[in-house]
């Protein structure tokens, strides 16, 4: 059956409604804005009535029977999707900010394993941790001697021979204050034989720095439970642990001469056999009331590492 003028027109104006939908779909995926969302609702609400116009034969009826319908179909259908798709962008700005936030701590392995996690608790949680600690010995008095620029030299490569060993390792940079260093072994995501690997990295860094020549560093390793988690202000945040873990730890490691490494008793039951320590010791930390055992390794347990590899 021929069209008549009027259907034509009709039919032109329906094929423009097609074309604003796909349009406002289109504009409503980058940019968001809930005027889309209106004028996309538009379109597709005048379809119907553009359709019976154009092709004014039998399905005429059943058009205007399930008008209602025929309306709202498209439009739940879209509203479907619109919720997928933010869904979707909600993981996928997660995923960078997440990427942004740890590539600085910790090596591109464990940022996909953390891309991978449906469930990655950043607000907090407390959890057993491995907490090293490693100062360098007498930088205040060796820094007077220097200009500012070999200083800010000497730091940057001695951070980025720890940074270097400790990815390595598995291990998640926590902070650098001042000359210190503080990580985080199974945080934030599980490290199996952490207690391990964290000695393993902090007998090749002492072998490092010794090789290097520049400086001499001392370890403090704890493990334990922390809290681990987000932790600042809106303005500034960082990823850390706190508790008595920590505290021990960097107490370890005041403890330590230059060239060794400094560990409580729970650390040596997981490592005892493979490394040989100096002696073991029983001090009253700065905090604790009762004296605690300690063990020192010193830089030469480093031939043993080869053979717990």
């Amino acid at each position: 059956m021929a069209f008549t003028l009027i259907q034509t027109f009709f039919l032109v104006l329906l094929l423009f409604s097609f074309y604003g939908c796909l349009k406002s779909i289109m504009v409503y995926k980058q940019k968001r804005e809930f005027k889309y969302l209106v004028i996309l609702a538009f379109f597709i609400i005048i379809l119907p009535h553009l359709w019976m116009k154009a092709y004014n034969i039998r399905i005429e009826e059943f058009l205007v029977t399930f008008q209602f319908v025929i309306t709202l179909v498209p439009l739940a259908m879209f509203l479907f999707y619109d919720h997928w798709e933010r869904k979707r962008l909600a993981e996928q700005k997660d995923k960078i900010r997440i990427k942004t936030f740890f590539e600085r701590y910790v090596n591109p392995k464990v940022i996909n394993e953390l891309l991978q996690e449906k469930k990655l608790e950043l607000k907090g949680k407390r959890q057993k941790v491995t907490v090293f600690f490693m100062d360098i010995r007498g930088f205040t008095k060796l820094s007077e001697k220097m200009s500012a620029e070999k200083v800010v030299s000497i730091l940057n490569q001695y951070f980025d021979i720890a940074t270097s060993i400790l990815f390595k390792h598995d291990g998640t940079v926590d902070k650098f204050v001042g000359d210190a260093v503080m990580a985080l072994f199974n945080a934030p995501t599980n490290v199996k034989e952490h207690e391990l690997k964290a000695i393993k990295a902090a007998l090749e860094i002492q072998k490092a720095v010794r090789e290097w020549g520049k400086i001499q560093v001392g370890i403090g390793i704890s493990t334990g439970d922390a809290v681990v988690g987000n932790i600042g202000s809106r303005h500034m945040m960082d990823y850390t642990a706190i508790g008595d873990t920590v505290n021990t730890a960097s107490r370890f490691e005041g403890q330590t001469k230059a060239g060794e490494i400094v560990v409580g008793k729970a650390i040596y039951e997981k490592v005892k056999g493979q490394f040989p320590t100096k002696n073991k010791e029983k001090l009253t930390l700065k905090g604790k009331k009762k004296p605690i055992e300690i063990y020192r390794y010193r830089t030469k347990t480093e031939r043993y590492l080869k053979k717990t590899k």
